[in-house]
């Protein structure tokens, strides 16, 4: 498994925009894609409460929920307790609360609580603390992922896994397998979404710069000024598919080799971010590789930002 993973490198050129995609996008209803903002979290490294901060003068959510208005329509997920807070905030906004009872907790739960409003067509995955996120990245993020998941590829072999988009059946059937996952008591991850589903990481350059795809993590916080990297990275599920069913199955050591094999995958790909989560879940079921481990941490510790 994982031996079909390939990476490419784009040339300048942009991939060209679909015909009847400026339409689509500006017209409300049937065609435009569904965007999720997961608005969930307890803000707790910002210290108050992020979504409703000001930037630039504005609440931080306003901000998100205004860029999202113009690529689709929003669909905003977050615990009652944080809706109730954001109020007046959010508008006319639809509004769905998080599912307490799915095994799946964080971002990844918020997404399996909306998907199911969502009958077809296309969906897009947005963070309520995208502070930078613009409708033109966006967009740009939407063109790769008719057929096949996507989110950005950042610097340090870093995916950021917050951002992701793909046709409603595929996500829904990604959703499924995670659940199932977290049902084991192995983490549910928002990367378990691309790693179990045909998916493409695209470098952040080629969608406009990676600083539009960073989130805000705490007050004063600068997104990076480099642009990110240039290729692009297809995924193979077949690796990650059958060590779940391995795991389904029982027989969690032959699950924690086969979480390892996929491991080798993204790390011959140098995207380190999802050999990381890979390892991890080998760590899970009984896997030594605590030195690897520690090593992946250190690379992809937030870089700096001037």
């Amino acid at each position: 498994g994982g031996q079909g993973q390939r990476s490419t490198v784009l040339g300048n050129k942009r991939s060209p925009r679909p015909e009847g995609r400026s339409l689509q996008l500006g017209v409300k209803g049937v065609g435009r894609p569904k965007v999720i903002v997961i608005a969930g979290g307890s803000s707790s490294r910002f210290g108050s409460d992020k979504l409703s901060a000001l930037i630039d003068g504005r609440p931080l959510i306003s901000r998100v929920l205004e860029v999202t208005r113009e690529v689709g329509d929003v669909i905003l997920v977050s615990s009652r307790d944080e809706i109730s807070r954001l109020g007046r905030l959010l508008g006319d906004v639809k509004v769905v609360e998080d599912l307490p009872q799915l095994p799946c907790g964080g971002p990844p739960r918020g997404v399996a609580s909306a998907v199911g409003q969502v009958s077809s067509g296309t969906v897009l995955i947005v963070p309520g603390d995208a502070a930078w996120a613009t409708a033109e990245g966006l967009e740009a993020l939407l063109e790769q992922c008719s057929e096949r998941l996507a989110s950005p590829l950042m610097g340090h072999g870093f995916v950021s896994s917050s951002f992701l988009c793909g046709p409603t059946d595929m996500i829904r059937e990604a959703v499924r397998l995670m659940c199932s996952k977290a049902s084991l008591g192995l983490r549910a991850r928002m990367t378990d979404l691309l790693r179990s589903s045909r998916s493409r990481l695209v470098g952040a350059s080629l969608l406009g710069g990676q600083g539009q795809f960073y989130d805000l993590d705490v007050p004063g916080d600068r997104p990076p000024r480099s642009r990110g990297p240039r290729r692009v990275v297809e995924v193979d599920p077949t690796a990650y598919r059958r060590a779940l069913s391995l795991a389904l199955a029982g027989r969690p050591r032959e699950a924690a080799a086969a979480f390892q094999e996929e491991s080798k995958a993204y790390r011959r790909l140098r995207v380190w971010h999802l050999e990381l989560h890979s390892l991890l879940d080998a760590q899970s079921l009984g896997l030594d590789a605590a030195k690897r481990v520690e090593r992946l941490m250190l690379t992809l510790r937030r870089p700096s930002r001037p």
